[in-house]
Formats: structure tokens, C-alpha cells, sequence
């Protein structure tokens, strides 16, 4: 009888203990686009979990990754992993938000998403007890049928824009306005983009009551790019850009290049892993501002372009990393080679580290004016100057500890937030 009573005594505790494990699932939620998403909001519209501060004590780890298409749409793929007693048990649930939407519709999307993809594991805790599930049964005329969408606009999208920024003091004036037009197409297979810019920057310096500096930098961008995307690992395309910039001493700069692209992965596997080699061979038109360096007023060069691109997102962290190089035909000691990329990790509970950084090994700068640049040309970066390389590098490391869980929200004191969004 002694032994029966402590083996109940034991289930007795054991059933204890698991009730209080799954009062909530504990979540851990990530972006790889940190400021696309909104995470007081996220806390207080899902309350029936337990939001921790680390993914290692999770029982979910929810990751949201971001991917942009020409148009400034997004394409949002959330990806669940299952940890601890929902080991092996994985989701991905992929939404679109329109350019068009406004930050309030995005963030109800995204929660309305990331409880979806939540409640196979909230069912599994108390929580669910408190969970009403509703449907709203559309209407006859919104019932989605097999029938084909008929679009106006075939794919097409038009943006249009305008901004300017003005600041000075007493010795001190600047303004810069800059304009853009474009249209982009994306579907499954085809992508074009179209677009023009112009950027107009005025500085104005008062050195004295009988001085002042004035620099007028005015620029003007275009291009046009049609790309195909022939299966899931080969794709091509023909990209078009035209220039006017004082700045880098162009009065007109045309290319036109043709490229091929192979990405080892299949293309559907973007958000998670790519590996891409890509190259090009085009024609460049060159007619300059002031007479080059090498005695040029304006000339027509062969260029050729490559590139590797790797990236992979994973749930200890993501590695962005490349090389571009570019080059002319008619003498390959002209040419430009860059590496960029970063690595993010989390290497063990409540500990980050991030590193990052480009170099870039220029040997093409066959635009360079004669004439040099003056002293204030150098000062105000009016022209672009004859340096060989450029480099960027930066690293970074955090560790949280306390408190796991991260629920709640206190708007007391909070600061502003705002920006100018265009």
C-alpha cells in the first residue's frame, strides 16, 4: 500500500509540474528586417502566449523574413520551429502586403498571420481553453471562384515621387530636391523595371562678409532592365542605365549589358538559401564633362561584369555574403573588385555577435578629370577623386540576461517616434 501511495504521489507531481509547463507556449520572434516589424504590437495582440528573450528556452521560434519585389511590395514568409515537446514539428505560412498598405495594415496582417501559424501549438496548452475561433463567411460577390482576375493594368505598377530637404545656419545653406518616375512589372517568370531620377544638391558656405563658397551638384539616373527567369536555376536578362553626373565627370554615361545567372539552389528557396553566379558582357558609352586623365572627351568600351552572391537564413542567424567584379575588355588591368557581406549569430543563450563590412579594390576610374579638383571640390566632395580602394568594417557583440519572459508593455514615458517616409 506504501508503495502504491508514493508511485500516485509521484504522478500526482508529475502531472503538476506538466500542467504548469503548458500554461503557454513560449515563443521567441524574430525579423530579418528589424524595423518592418512591430514588436509592442505583436506582444499586446497575442497575449495567449508567453513571449521570451531567447530562442534557446523557446518552444517556438518564429522567424519573419522579408523579400521585396521591384515595386516596393513585400512578400513575408514566417517560418515556425517547433523546439523542446514540438520538436520536428515546422510550418512556413508566406503572405503578400501591397506598397500601397499603410504601417497599421501591415502590422494586423502580420499578427493575424503569425496567430495562424501559432494555434497548432497553443492547442497543446491551457491557453487554448480561452481561444474563440471565428469566420467570416463572405458574401456571394466576394466568394473566390476558379475564374481568372481580369488586371487592368496587366501587372504594371507606377510610382511617382518628390522630396526636399532644406537646413542651414548663419554661415551655412543647403538644399537638395530629388524626383523620381518608374513603372515595374513582376510576374512568376518575367520582371521589367523602368525608372529616372533626378537629385539636385546646392551648398552655400559663407567664409567671410567678402566670401562665400557655392557648389551646384545636379544628377540625373535612368534605367531599364527585362529579366526572364527561364526555370528554377537559370535565368537571364538585359539591364540598361544611363547617368549625367558633374560629381563623377559624366555628361552622358549609357550601358547596356546582357547577363546570365545560375543560382545552385532553386529559385523558391530564396528566403532560405541562395547561391548565385552571375555574368555579363555589354557595351559601354562614355561622353565626358572635362577631358579625362587619359585625354578622352568621350569613347565606346566593351565592359563585362560577374558576380557571387550566398546568403542563407537560418535559426542561429543569417550570412549575407559577395564578390562583384567588373572590367573592360580592351585592357583588364582596368577594373574593379568588391567583397561585402556580414554574419549574424546567435552563439549560445542570450549571446549575439554580428560582423560586417565591405572592401572595394578600384582600378577603372577612367572618367577622372584632367583637371583635378580644387581645394573646395575636395572638401565639399564636388569630384570624385582617384582612390585606389575604400574599405568598411564593422562588429558588434550583446548579452542579455534576467528575466525570460518579455510580455508586457509600458508606453509610459516613451519617447517620439516618427520619420518621413516617401
Amino acid at each position: 500500500m506504501k508503495k502504491i501511495s508514493q508511485v500516485l504521489f509521484l504522478l500526482f507531481i508529475a502531472q503538476l509540474s506538466f500542467a504548469q509547463s503548458n500554461l503557454k507556449t513560449k515563443v521567441f520572434i524574430e525579423c530579418t528586417r528589424t524595423w518592418l516589424c512591430d514588436f509592442d504590437y505583436l506582444r499586446s495582440k497575442l497575449s495567449m502566449v508567453d513571449f521570451v528573450r531567447d530562442r534557446f528556452i523557446a518552444d517556438v521560434h518564429v522567424q519573419v523574413n522579408t523579400q521585396f519585389n521591384s515595386s516596393g511590395s513585400e512578400q513575408n514568409t514566417i517560418v515556425f520551429k517547433g523546439q523542446n515537446s514540438f520538436l520536428n514539428q515546422d510550418d512556413t505560412l508566406t503572405y503578400f502586403n501591397a506598397s500601397t498598405l499603410s504601417d497599421d495594415d501591415k502590422r494586423i496582417k502580420m499578427a493575424k498571420s503569425v496567430t495562424l501559424g501559432l494555434i497548432k501549438y497553443i492547442s497543446h496548452t491551457e491557453a487554448a481553453n480561452n481561444i474563440v475561433i471565428t469566420y467570416n463567411n463572405p458574401s456571394d460577390n466576394d466568394t473566390v471562384t476558379t475564374k481568372k482576375q481580369e488586371d487592368p493594368w496587366n501587372y504594371w505598377i507606377m510610382s511617382l515621387g518628390a522630396n526636399g530637404f532644406f537646413d542651414g545656419d548663419a554661415n551655412y545653406k543647403s538644399q537638395s530636391i530629388y524626383s523620381y518616375i518608374s513603372a515595374d512589372r513582376e510576374t512568376e517568370k518575367t520582371k521589367t523595371n523602368i525608372g529616372m531620377s533626378y537629385n539636385y544638391r546646392k551648398n552655400e558656405f559663407i567664409i567671410s562678409d567678402t566670401e562665400t563658397v557655392v557648389r551646384v551638384n545636379p544628377q540625373i539616373y535612368g534605367h531599364l532592365n527585362y529579366i526572364n527567369k527561364l526555370n528554377q536555376h537559370w535565368g537571364y536578362g538585359i539591364f540598361t542605365s544611363y547617368a549625367k553626373s558633374e560629381f563623377s565627370n559624366y555628361d552622358i554615361k549609357l550601358i547596356v549589358t546582357p547577363k546570365v545567372e545560375y543560382d545552385v539552389f532553386k529559385y523558391k528557396e530564396f528566403n532560405s538559401q541562395r547561391v548565385v553566379f552571375s555574368y555579363g558582357v555589354g557595351i559601354q558609352y562614355n561622353n565626358y564633362k572635362d577631358t579625362t586623365i587619359f585625354y578622352k572627351t568621350k569613347e565606346t568600351l566593351f565592359v563585362q561584369d560577374a558576380a557571387i552572391i550566398s546568403s542563407f537564413t537560418k535559426p542561429w542567424g543569417n550570412i549575407n555574403v559577395g564578390a562583384f567584379y567588373k572590367s573592360y575588355l580592351h585592357d583588364l588591368t582596368k577594373y574593379s573588385l568588391s567583397f561585402s557581406g556580414a554574419v549574424n549569430w546567435n552563439i549560445f543563450k542570450g549571446f549575439k555577435f554580428a560582423v560586417g563590412g565591405s572592401y572595394d579594390i578600384t582600378r577603372n576610374l577612367i572618367q577622372l578629370s584632367k583637371q583635378g579638383a580644387t581645394r573646395d571640390e575636395v572638401l565639399l566632395q564636388q569630384k570624385q577623386l582617384n582612390s585606389q580602394y575604400n574599405y568598411f568594417f564593422g562588429v558588434g557583440i550583446s548579452y542579455q540576461f534576467g528575466s525570460k519572459f518579455n510580455n508586457y508593455i509600458n508606453p509610459a514615458f516613451k519617447s517620439l517616434n516618427w520619420s518621413l517616409n516617401f
